[in-house]
């Protein structure tokens, strides 16, 4: 191009110098001199053009997703925590009326070791009585024991297949929550096998009870098989079957600290039965008002035992609390003969723990804030309905809970 320019530069002056020498002949020659020598000119640019290789492309820019990194160890740990303070009021017929003050302190934490696989660790506070870990404040403003309550790993075989192992929470469906068969705080120990699929849950176990060196050890044997179908989109309906076998209790001193809590002993002091108690349990679930509802009945019978085999919870329950402002009550009726259960693992606030008794238990709940509320609990019950004459326990009791999940 600036070839071009330059020789139309010289044809403008050679031109300008033609004319004023008034030379035609020398002017057109000079002329085709120039155009033969742009048509050269052209050729070699075209031809240079040709030669040059092309202007490489920018490279493609290839976005390279960065992985994502593994999640650090606080990711896999759940940590929660409550705390309950009791006032309690007792009066049992015969004894002086008691009043004091308990706490109650719960800390886990549970740990996902891998997809599979994961265990829980928990602490709490009171003794060793495997139905309580409540704790008295008296002694003086001495310290208190805080103890292991949980210990257990879940191992998940699939979705549905699911292996616990060590000190657990309890394995097994309760409806309503009801204490007649199971305390609330009983956290059992060995083994248990949980099968979920659609409608139907799967429970068996095995646990260690009670380890003797001189005689044979007392297991527990047992399975729950648990139905649930919706009737309606807002009612479902649980059934469930169990079956609880305790081997070598027969002749045994009663579990833990010696004390029948209601079960019959023999001339020597110890257990007159064994226990091998059936369960049978139905639940409706619902809402009234936008509230949650449920009403349930259990039934139990200790097919090893040849009389006062029987026990039976009915109960309902509205309402629960959440935040500030819920509220939840419920009440049920509890009936149970001495032999019907084991009376060392019962409810043991209903009738001071003991079995060979009858009454009413009312629950009520309000929140204050989101997790923080207070609850209320009244049982109005006898002991001794076998015996001739009765005994009238009641219990109440008032609480501030507050809990960190």
């Amino acid at each position: 191009m600036k070839n071009k320019i330059l020789l139309a530069s010289i044809l403008a002056v050679l031109s300008q110098q033609g004319y004023a020498s008034d030379t035609a002949a020398e002017l057109e020659l000079l002329k085709q001199q120039v155009k033969l020598l742009t048509e050269k000119i052209e050729q070699l640019e075209a031809k240079t053009t040709e030669n040059t290789p092309p202007k490489p492309e920018a490279p493609e820019v290839v976005k390279v997703e960065k992985k994502e990194s593994k999640s650090s160890w606080a990711d896999r740990v759940k940590f929660s925590a409550d705390i309950r303070d009791r006032y309690e009021y007792i009066d049992q017929k015969g004894r002086e009326i008691r009043q004091r003050n308990r706490i109650r302190l719960r800390a886990n934490m549970n740990m996902q070791v891998n997809d599979n696989l994961d265990f829980t660790l928990g602490m709490a506070s009171g003794g060793d009585d495997p139905v309580s870990t409540n704790q008295s404040l008296d002694g003086g403003f001495s310290t208190k024991d805080l103890r292991l309550d949980l210990a257990y790993f879940n191992y998940k075989f699939s979705d549905s297949l699911k292996l616990s192992g060590g000190k657990m929470k309890n394995p097994f469906y309760i409806p309503g929550k009801n204490p007649i068969l199971w305390d609330s705080d009983l956290n059992p120990e060995g083994f248990a096998l949980n099968y979920t699929e659609g409608l139907v849950n799967a429970t068996l176990v095995g646990m260690a009870v009670e380890e003797r060196s001189s005689t044979d050890d007392t297991l527990m044997f047992g399975g729950q098989l648990v139905f649930s179908h919706d009737l309606s989109d807002s009612v479902d309906f649980n059934a469930g079957v169990g079956y609880y076998d305790y081997q070598n209790i027969k002749g045994e001193t009663p579990l833990y600290d010696g004390n029948a809590k209601g079960n019959t002993l023999d001339a020597n002091g110890r257990l007159a039965n064994d226990f091998n108690t059936a369960e049978l349990f139905a639940e409706l679930k619902t809402k009234i008002s936008g509230l949650p509802f449920s009403v349930y009945g259990n039934y139990y019978k200790n097919t090893a035992a040849d009389d006062l085999d029987t026990a039976y919870t009915l109960g309902f329950k509205l309402g629960k609390v959440s935040d500030a402002g819920s509220w939840d009550m419920g009440l049920a009726y509890l009936d149970t003969e001495a032999d019907a259960l084991i009376g060392t693992f019962n409810d043991s606030d209903f009738a001071g723990g003991n079995t060979d008794s009858r009454g009413y238990l009312l629950k009520a709940g309000y929140g204050l804030m989101k997790n923080v509320s207070l609850g209320l609990t009244y049982i109005d019950s006898e002991i001794g309905q076998s015996k001739p004459t009765q005994t009238d326990y009641d219990r109440l009791q008032l609480d501030f809970i507050a809990k960190f999940k």
